[in-house]
């Protein structure tokens, strides 16, 4: 039986917008399994990023718990938390940031200069990195001459040039066509792999697939965890949509075939 890496308990996030307090997260709980390849999918406002922010220690809850390679999360100080993603999480999000006036190379490696890494380990991880995802021929280029396809995949070789257990990724293939976002997934396969634990968070029902686990969240509660065995049904019924065919993840007829 795999280990749980990620254990959250009557999860619930509130904010306070004017004279109202608006739930957005709901007693959720929620198990991720060392090894997991784990998609939350939903429509966008559902609590998706919420969700993740409050799983990774960058937004406290309101209330519940979280565990986190059975350590309390919550019970660290910030500065711990900061420390624990810095040498443990690797990061991805939809609109890669960059250092423009450093290289390829250099940001993709820039993270190394503050875990003290001599500048021959630096040499070495940033070289194998990059050809890890294919780019060892652009080290020396500015990540702004590169499509968005490549800055994704550079944005990949430098979350894991830490060498990261965890790897999240927060809507990465949204500003990619279909062929970059294909190429990316099929990379994030060979990561899991590994043994790294990936989160990703998706509304495109066409990655839905490369998941192992598949956590489906609607208006702040997570109405759904299916497993590799029932996600297979669901997608033969159809759930998981087609290429190039968008679905409404709040359609009456999308609901109806979740069940819900």
């Amino acid at each position: 039986m795999a280990d749980t890496f990620i254990k959250a308990t009557n999860i619930t996030k509130t904010f306070r917008v004017g004279d109202e307090d608006v739930q957005v997260l709901k007693e959720i709980n929620l198990e991720i399994q060392k090894g997991d390849f784990a998609i939350i999918f939903g429509p966008s406002g559902s609590g998706k990023s919420t969700l993740l922010h409050a799983l990774l220690g960058l937004e406290a809850p309101t209330t519940g718990n979280i565990l986190i390679e059975g350590k309390d999360f919550y019970a660290m100080t910030e500065d711990e938390r900061a420390i624990y993603r810095r040498h443990r999480v690797g990061m991805i999000y939809q609109q890669a940031l960059w250092i423009n006036s450093l290289n390829v190379c250099d940001n993709v490696t820039f993270a190394l200069n503050l875990l003290d890494y001599n500048s021959e380990m630096i040499a070495q991880k940033g070289d194998a990195v990059l050809k890890m995802v294919g780019m060892e021929n652009w080290a020396s280029h500015r990540p702004t001459e590169l499509s968005s396809g490549q800055q994704q995949k550079i944005s990949l070789a430098r979350a894991m040039v830490i060498d990261p257990v965890l790897m999240v990724a927060d809507e990465p293939t949204g500003n990619l066509d279909t062929v970059s976002g294909l190429n990316l997934m099929q990379t994030f396969l060979d990561i899991n792999a590994k043994g790294i634990t990936i989160i990703m968070i998706t509304h495109d029902l066409d990655y839905l697939k490369y998941a192992t686990k598949l956590i489906h969240v609607l208006d702040g509660s997570v109405v759904e965890v299916y497993t590799p065995k029932k996600r297979a049904k669901k997608v033969e019924q159809g759930v998981a949509g087609e290429v190039g065919k968008t679905v409404d993840l709040r359609s009456p007829d999308y609901l109806k075939k979740l069940q819900l």
